[in-house]
């Protein structure tokens, strides 16, 4: 099972521009977007990754090292992701999903913090953040720098694979999500 799962990731993504996009969950969207602009962020664009088909709409902060994104996958609905990249360039994203039962990669990482709002994520990254450790940023350095992260995390997988405790971990997880509440 885990070699099958692996034959389904692809070797890269390539984010495109879109000029529109439905949102699968049009309140939660909204909702994070209300969140973004209350934080101070700014929105920009939104971006297909293909070929894994997600949209991504970046948001830009005044804080140095700082930007926010709200996804649409087909797999997770509507989520929001808060990324602090330092100096030297590695890159932290906090999302606001449950944990996926994957190994991640150091030195990029992404962190599932639950189903937290967006302040919150934002709280996050600012922790993690040290004073004067980041540079500034701009829309194309944002796309480059979440391209660049899914890419060298789709490599690595692809290099260590899946181990059948992590299949195990996923499906159980699966199982216990479609339960229904007694």
């Amino acid at each position: 099972m885990s070699e099958s799962v692996l034959a389904k990731i692809p070797q890269r993504i390539s984010f495109t521009e879109t000029t529109s996009h439905a949102w699968s969950e049009p309140s939660r969207y909204e909702e994070s977007k209300a969140a973004f602009e209350s934080l101070g962020f700014r929105q920009t664009q939104a971006f297909v990754a293909f070929p894994q088909e997600w949209v991504v709409e970046f948001w830009l902060s005044s804080r140095p090292g700082l930007f926010a994104k709200i996804i649409d996958s087909k797999k997770r609905g509507v989520y929001s992701e808060v990324t602090v990249i330092n100096r030297d360039g590695v890159a932290v994203s906090f999302e606001n999903t449950e944990e996926c039962k994957l190994k991640h990669r150091g030195p990029n990482k992404w962190v599932h913090c639950g189903l937290i709002t967006p302040a919150q994520l934002v709280e996050r990254a600012l922790q993690h953040c040290q004073p004067n450790d980041a540079s500034p940023m701009n829309l194309a350095e944002c796309v480059n720098v979440d391209e660049r992260s899914v890419n060298e995390y789709l490599a690595w997988r692809r290099s260590v694979g899946i181990s059948a405790d992590e299949v195990k971990q996923v499906v159980d997880h699966m199982k216990r999500q479609r339960l229904p509440e007694a």
